[in-house]
């Protein structure tokens, strides 16, 4: 599966790769190693609100604590202010979860609250 990972460096991070300018391609590739994952591609953007996107390939059963190791390792190093991983769907794969979507609606399985703040309560 396809993630997504975007985040911000923090003050020390960037005085980091002033300091010592690098490629951190090799870094990112070695934890996505670590997942038995593959590095796809990586980029800097240094806009302000995100500094950097990582595309990796990552196995499912691997995932799970993916999030945990972003928060205490990553963000832990001082040099990442923010990491957020989302996965990335293609358009095609994404098709039976809409589907899934239009009969959860139909089910109304989710209702938007009340725009009068008065929200009735279900059940017993």
């Amino acid at each position: 599966m396809l993630w997504i990972s975007y985040g911000k460096f923090s003050k020390e991070g960037i005085e980091g790769l002033i300091a010592n300018p690098q490629n951190r391609a090799g870094a990112v590739e070695k934890l996505m190693d670590a997942y038995q994952g593959k590095l796809i591609s990586y980029h800097l953007l240094l806009n302000g609100d995100i500094d950097f996107f990582i595309v990796s390939e990552i196995p499912d059963d691997k995932v799970a604590d993916l999030g945990l190791v972003n928060a205490l390792l990553v963000r832990g190093s001082g040099a990442i202010e923010t990491i957020t991983t989302v996965p990335a769907f293609r358009a095609e794969d994404a098709i039976p979860m809409m589907r899934r979507a239009r009969q959860m609606s139909t089910e109304q399985t989710y209702r938007a609250p009340s725009a009068g703040g008065y929200f009735p309560r279900e059940g017993p």
